[in-house]
């Protein structure tokens, strides 16, 4: 086994037998192939980040990741801020970590305030902790809902009082910021029922939800009594698109109903006669036996006015043996009398006016295999069926003076964008993001056989014809034959006849060196036979 010195001498002789080129050539090739080696290192021993927690506030997201760092657990902050992300092989160790500690909250915090107790707090410092900790317990169930991004609740508690006119009841605004722009009517009623069901003493028309983008009150319950703020106006126009846009198509009709109510209240009496209708009330019927001697009727002024019985019917009927059977029959009458009392309360619909707009019919053809559309004007008969469902839908009364008017007019055409297909960069990003794992390697490897073929592997080859070429070019060097090359000669590409001929030429100048006189006579012989 060579000793140190030797391998220390060998190193030595071939650094030296090398070209300021071949020198410059192998301490790249060292340094380019350290570089390489440190960088794939790198990226191998870098964990592969996953998301933790998402949807954060920043400060909840920043306070979450001083807690993995004082538990040695590596992490990062997301673009957004609002995410922290740890390597996949800690996931489930942070995810301990952090329901150990208690889950973070953000926003404003729920029932959680009563998890320390303050001795020192007042009967008004607990009502307000309830009460925020209520509004933030909507917040997180209201946040839950697929169409909401985000919301904020404020709550003003009900008052109570031994006085009527001193009581208040429970109110409550709703802030909300939509995902999509829009919320469907059935998510509103849920989330004011969902408010009013949490807080005693709270009605859901006493809830006001907000759209945080366009600042407008979102409709909340419906109802069919007097409305200031043009909710039962809001209901008919939602009836009206809701009976019409299956027939017509979506976004093919357009509804407007005004509602004009009677803010006052009134009440009537009446009492009705009809002097054409009599009807008998009471009737007395009397029968009565008069003996021979006795003449003449019922003694009395009736009987003595000839043809004036007072409206009562009397027949005498001879019985014969001269006794007399007498009757009678009284009948009061009364004319028909109508007593009506009618009391209208503040509020009552006075008149409905509605305004429909219909787009023209489109008409679907299937030719070939290729669909068309035309367009035209709706038929009488077509709109005639969309006035009647109109009418009955929002109930309108002809007696009462309600109206609506119908016209067909042609909707201006909005362009319709479709989607762009996704390009050959997002596709590649996409498979990228689910294959990420996999992908990652696969590019290591890949990135490194580029680096072998196109740095390392020209390197190699270069080096390894330097160690061929390098005993021949250190045994010229010790023979001498290197000094005595042409300057533009390269000393480790000599072949074995030049090899050859520099060994005779080291031979000659020896003897010149050792023989001067008798070298200079030769000289002088070969020139001489020249000049003959």
């Amino acid at each position: 086994m060579p000793s140190l010195n030797q391998v220390q001498k060998q190193l030595t002789d071939f650094v030296v037998g090398l070209t300021g080129k071949q020198r410059l050539l192998l301490a790249g090739a060292v340094v380019l192939t350290i570089g390489i080696l440190a960088a794939f290192a790198h990226l191998i021993s870098t964990p592969d980040y996953v998301p933790l927690m998402t949807g954060m506030e920043p400060a909840d997201a920043q306070a979450l990741g001083a807690k993995l760092a004082a538990k040695n657990i590596a992490y990062q902050i997301s673009t957004d801020g609002k995410g922290v992300n740890v390597p996949s092989d800690k996931l489930d160790s942070s995810r301990m970590e952090v329901a150990s500690d208690g889950m973070p909250h953000s926003g404003r915090l729920g029932f959680e305030l009563f998890d320390k107790l303050n001795w020192g707090q007042t009967e008004f410092d607990e009502k307000v902790n309830y009460q925020r900790a209520l509004e933030g317990e909507l917040e997180r169930s209201i946040q839950t809902l697929r169409d909401v991004e985000s919301a904020r609740v404020h709550l003003v508690m009900s008052t109570d009082s031994v006085f009527l006119d001193r009581e208040r009841p429970a109110k409550a605004s709703v802030i909300l910021k939509l995902r999509s722009g829009r919320l469907s009517q059935e998510t509103q009623i849920g989330i004011a029922r969902l408010v009013s069901g949490a807080v005693d003493k709270l009605s859901p028309e006493n809830v006001t939800v907000i759209d945080s983008d366009t600042n407008r009150p979102l409709g909340g319950p419906r109802h069919g009594s007097f409305s200031a703020d043009g909710s039962l106006e809001e209901e008919y126009t939602a009836r009206l698109l809701q009976t019409l846009e299956p027939v017509v198509g979506p976004q093919h009709v357009r509804a407007s109903v005004n509602v004009e109510y009677d803010p006052s209240s009134s009440e009537e009496s009446q009492e009705t006669y009809d002097p054409k209708s009599a009807v008998a009330v009471a009737t007395q019927k009397s029968e009565e036996q008069v003996g021979g001697s006795m003449a003449g009727g019922v003694p009395g002024t009736s009987s003595n006015v000839p043809g004036g019985n007072g409206g009562a019917k009397t027949a005498t009927v001879d019985g014969g043996d001269g006794a007399q059977l007498s009757s009678s029959e009284s009948n009061t009458f009364a004319v028909n009398k109508v007593v009506r009392h009618t009391v209208e309360p503040a509020g009552r619909i006075r008149k409905i006016s509605a305004a429909l707009l219909v787009d023209d019919a489109i008409d679907v053809k299937q030719e070939n295999g290729k669909r068309t559309e035309s367009r035209r004007k709706r038929t009488p008969d077509e709109l005639k069926q969309i006035e009647d469902l109109a009418k009955a839908a929002i109930g309108v009364d002809v007696s009462r003076g309600d109206s609506l008017t119908i016209e067909n007019l042609s909707f201006e055409q909005t362009p319709v964008e479709t989607p762009a297909k996704p390009s050959a960069a997002e596709r590649i990003r996409v498979t990228l993001n689910d294959w990420s794992s996999m992908v990652r390697y696969a590019a290591l490897i890949l990135l490194f056989l580029l680096a072998y073929v196109l740095l390392l592997r020209p390197m190699k080859k270069q080096l390894l014809t330097t160690f061929k070429e390098l005993p021949a070019r250190l045994a010229n060097q010790k023979s001498g034959a290197g000094a005595e090359l042409s300057p533009g000669q390269n000393q480790g590409v000599l072949s074995e006849e030049q090899q050859r001929a520099a060994a005779i030429k080291k031979q000659l100048v020896e003897k010149v060196k050792s023989e001067p006189a008798a070298t200079g006579k030769l000289i002088q012989s070969w020139l001489n036979e020249g000049a003959q």
